[in-house]
């Protein structure tokens, strides 16, 4: 009979530790579109801004793009970073996130335009 009493009393003061730091649990707050807090929605737009410069340096440098091609765009790029950064400050409202996917559908689009005119040259030039 001991024995179980102090088995039933050292499970009792276990569980009684336990409980404040389970009280302490909170989840992470998540945003109104469903994809965890909004800093976290600005890292990876900010992911998807760095993946475009990547290919935009990767064109240049194989000489699919010219350099000022190549500039323009990555000045585009750094500017979406920008807002991209100046609107996830307090969190990333629906009327941003939405102006600024539209802006990089363009910017990605507007990179694969100006990848495809072969820097537009006449169509039977080649460069050797």
């Amino acid at each position: 009979m001991r024995k179980f009493l102090i088995s039933i009393t050292v499970a009792a003061s276990a569980l009684a530790v336990a409980a404040p730091a389970a009280a302490q649990y909170a989840p992470r707050p998540y945003n109104n579109y469903g994809r965890g807090d909004a800093v976290g929605y600005g890292n990876g737009l900010r992911e998807r801004v760095d993946r475009i410069q990547r290919q935009i340096r990767d064109l240049e440098y194989r000489r699919v793009l010219s350099g000022r091609e190549a500039r323009y765009l990555d000045g585009e790029a750094m500017d979406l970073r920008r807002s991209i950064y100046r609107d996830s400050g307090n969190g990333i409202q629906p009327g941003e996130r939405q102006r600024i996917e539209e802006r990089m559908r363009r910017l990605e689009y507007r990179v694969q335009r100006e990848a495809s005119d072969n820097n537009n040259r006449p169509g039977g030039y080649r460069r050797y």
